[in-house]
């Protein structure tokens, strides 16, 4: 009877554990994905070496909250997932223009990342998430900025390729056997950016640093 009864406990004890196995095995496979969201706090940087000293330009150009969204797919391993995604995001410059200045600015980028994020086991339909990825931007992008008073002007439009990664964090929800819905944060860079412009005149070139902090909404499609 002794033995019986530790059976029936060891039993009990790996129940659980044979299930988030069985489980995890289930959810391995290929998956396409979609998220759309916004860029709630994006802003530009300027290296102060490299920005001239009679520049009209602040070192931080702040930005509009403006659209991303993505689509790719992936590989779920079990508790990790691998995926590749390619992008779009819009933005434009904020706060150029006062008494003394006039000035306008956009940014757009489309951009491809490969990524992978750890899904963190809960035993319910609920798994939070964390991760991020490395690629590459094609940022179309100009910012000018005069000084009303001096008839000083800085500016610069052109494209250019960049270097860009991104961290994430949020929740995975499953709605159904094959379809989880993301809520999530996403911080991203864009560095490495070149752009031939003018300060006063004078040819200059430009060497901004891109940076967004997003909220998005997600949908995973297992098949």
């Amino acid at each position: 009877m002794r033995n019986w009864t530790m059976l029936s406990v060891a039993g009990a004890l790996m129940l659980p554990a044979m299930a988030t196995a069985a489980h995890a095995e289930d959810d391995k496979g290929i998956y396409a994905v979609a998220r759309v969201g916004m860029a709630v706090k994006p802003d530009q940087r300027f290296d102060d070496s490299d920005l001239p000293a009679s520049a009209t330009f602040d070192d931080k150009t702040k930005y509009k909250s403006g659209f991303t969204g993505e689509l790719g797919g992936g590989y779920d391993f079990g508790p990790v997932r691998v995926e590749q995604t390619g992008g779009y995001m819009s933005l434009k410059a904020k706060g150029l223009g006062d008494d003394d200045y006039s000035g306008s600015g956009r940014n757009k980028a489309t951009f491809a990342s490969i990524g992978a994020f750890v899904d963190i086991p809960t035993g319910s339909i609920v798994e939070p998430y964390i991760g991020g990825g490395v690629g590459a931007a094609r940022v179309d992008a100009s910012l000018g900025r005069t000084d009303e008073l001096l008839g000083d002007t800085s500016s610069y439009s052109g494209k250019d390729w960049g270097l860009l990664w991104h961290v994430d964090a949020g929740v995975g929800i499953k709605v159904a056997p094959k379809v989880t819905v993301e809520l999530g944060g996403r911080y991203t860079q864009i560095s490495g950016l070149k752009f031939d412009g003018v300060n006063n005149g004078v040819p200059a070139v430009y060497e901004p640093t891109m940076r967004t902090l997003s909220g998005t909404l997600g949908v995973r499609y297992k098949f």
